[in-house]
């Protein structure tokens, strides 16, 4: 007998983009900027991570009449190795950014969205449905925020980054631009549902990036049940694109499975889990359940964790039991809810005189 699924909300209308400012603009935009009249600047300084911005880039911001900066930070609390940042919108809403700490640097699991259109049954974030699209520099300015000490890149925070494609792809160039931040390519994972149109134009994208899908079924029925928003993705068009990526790229796509008692964790599943990847550019990533507030999902047990494992590497393909940090902060995979100014989560309340948080 399946374990019943929690009801789905409807999202809620996109809202309007906001100004530009300074973090949006790759170099080439930049380098127009700057050879107005006024002051320049070298393209680095926009990334500077100082809680005093230089003096330079304010007067170079205005000059040109354009924010150096878009987030404001509302709280911030730390757990045993994850920290969990609040940064408010000016529209009224607050994403959550999560850093967590590794043996070898810091992973930033960062915010696509305002929200998420997906709704999947397992997790918070999309409770409240799709508000908006972050713009790249909403999204880039989540990493200048946390800093230089930052060396991984996840694309796992809230939203779904293929919903949001250009102004993901844009901030991933930004990101990587020698004479800005520099940062590695290799070093950012893009996570999604998979969104099939969306993966065959990243297959064409010359990104050395990391691919990561939420599959978390084996069946197409399964799958609409976990995950609504996706019903009119065949699954295995998800897994085929998702493959052909890899083999354009070289690279090994990894694959999520949450298994959850009752609902994908049956012998057959295993086993298709096994035909889908077997001899393939994959590996799998099994996941427990990360508890949520208002959803009535059961974490599985040992055994059938260890029983996909030894099942999947039987069949000869890669495995990984993860072991996701943060839940000490409610900052685990699925676990980061769309917020308000005040930390309050939007989709449990109205959000209280909205008009008065617009600047």
């Amino acid at each position: 007998m399946s374990t019943a699924l929690p009801a789905t909300k409807t999202a809620a209308p996109l809202r309007a983009a906001t100004q530009p400012f300074a973090l949006d603009f790759d170099r080439a935009a930049f380098e127009r900027l700057n050879a107005q009249p006024g002051p320049s600047i070298a393209y680095r300084t926009l990334f500077s991570p100082h809680a005093n911005l230089p003096v330079s880039l304010c007067n170079w911001c205005k000059a040109r009449d354009i924010p150096p900066r878009r987030l404001v930070k509302t709280a911030h609390e730390r757990g045993g190795r994850s920290e969990k940042i609040l940064f408010g919108l000016s529209d009224g809403y607050a994403i959550e950014t999560v850093l967590i700490r590794r043996h070898d640097g810091y992973t930033a699991c960062i915010s696509s969205q305002v929200g998420c259109a997906f709704a999947c049954r397992f997790c918070a974030s999309g409770q409240a449905g799709l508000k908006r699209n972050l713009s790249p520099g909403e999204i880039v300015e989540q990493i200048v925020r946390l800093g230089p000490r930052v060396n991984r890149i996840v694309f796992m925070g809230i939203g779904e980054p293929l919903n949001n494609y250009a102004n993901v792809l844009a901030a991933i160039r930004i990101l990587r631009e020698r004479e800005g931040m520099a940062f590695p390519t290799s070093g950012i994972t893009i996570s999604t549902i998979g969104i099939p149109k969306a993966l065959k134009a990243l297959r064409e994208e010359h990104l050395r990036i990391n691919l990561t899908i939420s599959l978390h079924a084996t069946t197409q029925e399964t799958r609409a049940a976990l995950i609504p928003g996706a019903a009119r993705h065949d699954i295995g068009e998800v897994v085929a694109r998702s493959l052909s990526w890899a083999e354009r790229h070289n690279r090994i796509a990894t694959f999520v499975y949450l298994i959850l008692p009752g609902i994908n964790d049956t012998r057959a599943d295993l086993d298709r889990l096994s035909s889908m990847f077997a001899g393939q550019l994959a590996r799998i990533n099994l996941m427990r359940w990360n508890p949520v507030d208002g959803i009535a999902l059961k974490r599985t047990d040992d055994h059938t964790l260890s029983a996909f494992r030894d099942g999947l590497e039987k069949a000869g393909i890669p495995v990984v039991v993860r072991d996701t940090q943060g839940r000490d902060i409610a900052a685990a995979c699925g676990q980061l809810w769309l917020r308000d100014l005040k930390g309050l989560r939007v989709g449990t309340r109205k959000l209280v005189d909205e008009q008065n948080y617009l600047t």
